[in-house]
């Protein structure tokens, strides 16, 4: 888990894939990179982009760093260095409506 002292956390510049996920890596003084991915949908549900075109996505990224930052914060890092997809979960909100919120 990272500290929840997420100010000295930095994000990399997001890497729109070909199925329109972001890819990025936060990293910090102490324990280094980890690699993280955010599905298309949970930019738009989870950080308000308008739709899943490349700018809509990276605009939503760069407005939700502080929410992804602390979504980071509560995540147990994996040893091994594989990338984390992140959840809606994570951002701390409910599912969607089909689902119960907890």
């Amino acid at each position: 888990m990272l500290a929840k002292n997420q100010i000295d956390t930095c994000l990399t510049t997001p890497i729109l894939t070909a199925d329109s996920s972001i890819w990025f890596s936060a990293y910090r003084f102490g324990w280094g990179y980890c690699a993280f991915a955010l599905p298309a949908e949970l930019v738009c549900e989870g950080l308000g982009a308008a739709d899943q075109t490349p700018k809509q996505l990276v605009l939503a990224f760069e407005l939700g760093k502080h929410r992804l930052r602390k979504a980071i914060a509560g995540k147990r890092l994996p040893g091994t260095g594989e990338r984390i997809t992140l959840s809606i979960d994570d951002l701390g909100l409910c599912a969607p409506p089909e689902q119960s919120c907890a």
